[in-house]
């Protein structure tokens, strides 16, 4: 963690050439594939089409990771800075998510009133109908791809590549060096984090230390390798101990 006095509500961090934005501070580019995402996801489950569950959601990757890419140049170039400490604290990440989301499940009524206005996940079991097919095999594969890879590039592009900075300079964020918060830029990252997970507990002890981690590494990517590594270690849980509550 930086050392650099401030005061509370000033940037923290210098900007490093090596790991700023190419050019521009395009907000679309930054929104469109979380939009998408959410689009998706709100009709997965409708089976509208025709389509089940498993189509949908392989269209909604598909969709995801081509609008990532159609983008990509308006991000900030990759740099392996920070990348080893991103992928120890996305180990110590999925440590704190699982015991969290632990404890809120002992709070009687709590996962009740939190699905009343977040709602809840899928719980989807993959393997509940015909065993294990290789359709389903093939869907798992997606549907890991989709939580390690698409999601973590989606997510820490809007909330850390975009958000944060954008809190500071709305006329230019891309101007602002990464890695940048102010005490008011840091609640509100975490609290729109939270905001788009059931896990409340587990979501905002996870949130403020990928911030932590960002403010220290002055690169998102190394966000992106935290969050992969949480979301992997995830899904071998997930698979390995049948806690599909968590997808």
């Amino acid at each position: 963690m930086s050392t650099t006095n401030s005061k509370p509500d000033s940037p923290t961090h210098v900007a490093d050439s090596n790991i700023a934005p190419k050019s521009g501070g395009d907000v679309v580019a930054y929104v469109a594939p979380f939009i998408v995402y959410v689009l998706l996801t709100s009709v997965e489950s409708k089976g509208w089409l025709g389509l089940g569950y498993e189509a949908w959601y392989s269209l909604k990757a598909v969709a995801v990771a081509g609008t990532l890419l159609w983008y990509r140049r308006a991000y900030p170039s990759f740099s392996t800075r920070g990348l080893p400490l991103g992928v120890a604290a996305g180990v110590v990440g999925i440590v704190v998510w699982l015991v969290l989301a632990r404890m809120q499940e002992l709070i009687p009524g709590l996962n009740d009133w939190i699905a009343s206005f977040l709602g809840s996940r899928s719980e989807y079991n993959p393997f509940d109908k015909e065993g294990a097919t290789a359709a389903q095999i093939g869907f798992v594969a997606v549907r890991l791809i989709g939580l390690a890879v698409i999601v973590p590039v989606m997510e820490e592009m809007l909330w850390r590549g975009l958000l944060a900075r954008y809190l500071i300079n709305s006329d230019d964020f891309s101007a602002v060096p990464q890695g940048t918060f102010t005490a008011s830029s840091f609640a509100i990252v975490t609290a729109a984090f939270v905001a788009v997970h059931p896990e409340l507990l587990a979501a905002t002890a996870w949130g403020i230390l990928i911030n932590l981690l960002y403010r220290r590494t002055q690169n998102v990517w190394a966000c992106v390798a935290m969050h992969a590594v949480t979301n992997a270690l995830l899904g071998g849980w997930i698979l390995a101990t049948g806690a599909w509550k968590l997808w």
